[in-house]
């Protein structure tokens, strides 16, 4: 009320209230206090002038005696015009003395009665655009709370977790409340900080508004670095808020989440690393993007932190770069171990090809922090690498398996000759006891490992890529089938008539096996290569199929061909047609039965087969082979001709129709 008297306009109301002051002054105890209390009532006559200078002379003082109640009637009216001055140093002095004030005063009760003029303030304080001058004020209420008890306040804490949802409120605010909400709690003890975590803010993680969910993580930001060690316990419970933040469709959310998983780390990561590394690596394979950056963020944090470096930008290529990640690597291998190392390193060298240019641009960074040569790194941790590729190549995951692919064509350009060896037999134990989704995996990675590699390294290991690619293209999995043929056509490529030298004699001989599995697995082979070599291989394989007699495993071949090569398939119909009808004209008038007639079936059902298959400009093609035995002198051959005829008049019902 004094303070109030000194912006009367009567002059003797303000010397009044001058003497009035003068008199407090003189029943102070603290002598402290009283030494400077001829500042402190100047800070109270002339505000404007006097506040910032009263506020650091009490900081400034050393307090030998406990602050008594006149004292507290001087300072107070002292800090309440400090905390609602405009310049940011006056408002953090005066929420650094109002903080400390407990802790000087004898008998914590003689400060509540100014509690009413002070919270206010604090409060606005907490919510200051300034963030030096919002955490002062949040450790002033942590501080007050733990002199006065929490019990002191009943209405601070649901204040602050009003705040920190207010859907109105600032990101700034969001903040602020949740410092002042990790001060006090911490203030109240472990207990309370566990409760009021698991009970009222963590379940808000999935609140629909998002600056709900934004303040849960802006206490998570806050409250690993205040609790310490203490915040061991709620790690796992915080994980998956800061997962989902990450994942978050608002952009002010994600950038939260990402801050708080780096205070996370950098607080717990040491002595915690059990705990935060696992949903890290899982993070590097997230279908979502924007996970995959976070955690590959974190991830580079993490491992700058236990090898003592940070995060290169650039190229990273100088002598100081090289030895320090030498020193990282050594470092980071002695606390994680050496199976965990290189799990680790394996999983950031397959996010270097992800689809996602900016996941590959971090972890380009993130590794050249920790390893300083990377081929040798790559030798030293290629059977695990090579591991996980097989495991991404059979996830099924479209994303995944091109990225596994990728990084196998990258290991084969980067290593050669070192690593083919290597590669080979574990992608051939998986495709041979895989199931379709690591098969057709293998296939995506014999893919880029032909692409990837020269000529010589290709010639070199012909015999492992071939033995590999034959296998995929019998296959008994269509789409095996099709990605084999496309790891085929890179051989021919690079080896040319080489690779149907090496595959066709044996799919050939396979389909004389009596075993009538091998004999589907090699008609699969042959339509697979015939699917995109037909020109070249057809004038190799049509007379070997034709050769009389026509066998039914030969029949049922060439309609299965048919089927496949109807572009190029009407370029044989000389060979093909006369062949047909002359075998089928040799059961005319004889009684077929036995083995006979399942021949004589087979080579009718090709002969609709190759009549159905044929592109339309084979048609005529087709009809004037058809017709040109319709004049021979042999009745069988007349028959068969005209039966030839009415097949393709049902196969090709359309094309006659349109016509």
């Amino acid at each position: 009320k004094l303070t109030e008297a000194f912006t009367d306009t009567h002059p003797r109301v303000k010397a009044s209230a001058e003497e009035a002051l003068d008199e407090i002054s003189k029943v102070i105890r603290n002598p402290e206090i009283a030494s400077i209390s001829p500042i402190l009532l100047k800070a109270l006559i002339d505000p404007a002038t006097g506040t910032l200078n009263g506020l650091e002379t009490l900081i400034e003082t050393e307090f030998l005696h406990a602050i008594d109640a006149p004292s507290l009637a001087l300072i107070v009216p002292v800090l309440h015009r400090g905390l609602r001055d405009r310049a940011a140093t006056t408002k953090r002095y005066g929420a650094l003395i109002a903080g400390n004030i407990c802790t000087m005063i004898h008998d914590p009760r003689d400060f509540v009665p100014y509690l009413s003029t002070l919270l206010p303030d604090l409060k606005s304080v907490l919510l200051d655009p300034i963030p030096d001058v919002r955490s002062t004020a949040a450790k002033a209420l942590g501080s007050l709370s733990r002199g006065l008890g929490e019990d002191t306040f009943p209405e601070l804490r649901p204040w602050l977790i009003e705040t920190l949802q207010a859907e109105g409120g600032s990101s700034v605010e969001r903040s602020g409340a949740a410092q002042g909400l990790t001060e006090v709690l911490i203030a109240g003890g472990a207990g309370l900080v566990e409760d009021v975590m698991l009970e009222e803010i963590l379940p808000l993680k999935s609140h629909p508004k998002p600056g709900t969910r934004e303040g849960v993580l802006w206490v998570l930001t806050f409250m690993p670095a205040s609790l310490g060690q203490g915040f061991a316990s709620l790690i796992d419970p915080s994980l998956p808020a800061l997962l989902s933040g990450l994942a978050d469709e608002v952009e002010s959310v994600r950038d939260v989440a990402l801050r708080a998983g780096r205070v996370l780390v950098r607080s717990q990561g040491k002595p915690h690393i059990d705990k935060i590394l696992p949903p890290l690596e899982n993070g590097l394979s997230d279908d979502d993007y924007r996970i995959r950056v976070a955690s590959l963020t974190l991830l580079g944090d993490l491992l700058g932190m236990l090898g003592g470096t940070k995060v290169v930008k650039g190229d990273a290529d100088t002598q100081d770069d090289v030895r320090a990640a030498e020193r990282a690597q050594a470092q980071i291998a002695l606390v994680l171990g050496s199976d965990t190392r290189k799990r680790l390193l394996s999983r950031l060298y397959l996010t270097r090809s992800d689809t996602a240019a900016v996941v590959r641009q971090i972890s380009v960074q993130v590794w050249k922090t920790v390893v300083s040569v990377t081929p040798r790194t790559l030798r030293e941790i290629l059977p695990v690498l090579v591991g996980q590729i097989v495991d991404a190549l059979a996830s099924g995951h479209p994303e995944q398996t091109e990225v596994a692919g990728r990084c196998l064509g990258d290991i084969v350009g980067k290593l050669g000759d070192a690593v083919l060896p290597e590669i080979m037999p574990v992608l051939q134990a998986a495709l041979s006891s895989g199931d379709e989704h690591t098969r057709r995996g293998v296939c995506v990675g014999l893919s880029e490992i032909i692409n990837c590699s020269s000529k010589d390294q290709i010639s070199k290991y012909l015999a492992i890529l071939v033995k590999s690619v034959q296998d995929a293209l019998c296959d008994e999995d269509n789409g095996v089938r099709e990605m084999a043929a496309l790891c085929f056509q890179g051989l021919y490529g690079l080896v040319g008539s080489r690779a149907l030298d090496e595959v066709v004699p044996v799919l050939l001989s396979s389909m004389e096996s009596e075993d009538e599995d091998e004999k589907v697995r090699a008609v699969n082979g042959l339509t697979g290569i015939l699917s995109i070599r037909s020109r070249e291989l057809l004038p190799y394989l049509i007379p070997r199929l034709m050769t009389k007699p026509i066998t039914k495993s030969h029949a049922d071949a060439l309609g299965q061909i048919a089927a496949v090569t109807g572009s190029t398939l009407h370029m044989h119909f000389s060979t093909i047609i006369p062949g047909l009808i002359s075998e089928l004209a040799s059961f005319y008038g004889r009684e077929v039965d036995g083995e006979e007639k399942p021949r004589e079936d087979a080579i009718r059902e090709c002969s609709r087969a190759v009549c159905g298959s044929v592109d339309e400009i084979g048609v005529n093609w087709l009809i004037s082979e058809a017709a040109s035995s319709c004049g021979s002198d042999k009745e069988s051959l007349r028959k068969e001709s005209c039966v030839m005829l009415q097949v393709i008049v049902e196969e090709r019902e359309n094309d006659f129709y349109e016509q």
